[in-house]
């Protein structure tokens, strides 16, 4: 009787009291790419809302399939394989032609980053033209150590997301204005 009134006082102590270094929540963080393209917006809305044809124009992505869904329907889901060989699910959670923008997040597999929710919105320019804007807010993975692992840090995950980002556009602007897409 007495161990038990002992373990239960320990643990409304442990439940109450949390050390600081303990309640730590990583920053909110962002990346942001424009592009302008040389074609009209629709052809370029078309590439952009293809959710299962990511593959086509950005590099560091070997495969993408439709694993549940349709193809440009909120809620499709989208299993994505690296190049490196790691998977990811992404699910389409805003699909908008009209403004010509979707947005989507992470299901499940082995995300870069916790909190992911991305946007592409293409607009049209003048004379022809479109621009793409792909952005981003997340957090890192290890979002409640005040110190994470080494190259898992909120520095390296923004290079990271800032090259895939800024590479992933400029293939798609070469392959649309080459005629390959």
């Amino acid at each position: 009787m007495i161990l038990r009134y002992f373990l239960s006082a320990i643990s409304s102590f442990f439940l109450i009291y949390v050390p600081s270094g303990f309640a730590v929540e990583a920053p909110e963080l962002s990346v942001r790419h424009t592009i302008a393209i040389n074609a009209p917006s629709e052809k370029v809305w078309d590439i952009v809302s293809d959710f299962g044809g990511l593959h086509q124009w950005l590099i560091f992505i070997e495969d993408t399939k439709i694993t549940l869904g349709k193809n440009r329907q909120q809620g499709a889901i989208r299993l994505l394989t690296r190049r490196n060989g790691t998977k990811i699910e992404e699910r389409l959670v805003e699909y908008d032609p009209y403004n010509m923008t979707a947005s989507y997040t992470y299901v499940q597999g082995q995300p870069l980053s916790s909190d992911y929710y991305s946007t592409m919105t293409v607009v049209e320019l003048n004379d022809g033209q479109s621009q793409v804007e792909w952005k981003a807010t997340f957090k890192r993975l290890h979002y409640w150590m005040d110190t994470p692992p080494a190259g898992k840090d909120d520095e390296t995950l923004v290079k990271i997301l800032n090259k895939v980002y800024s590479v992933g556009l400029q293939t798609m602007k070469e392959k649309i204005e080459s005629g390959a897409l």
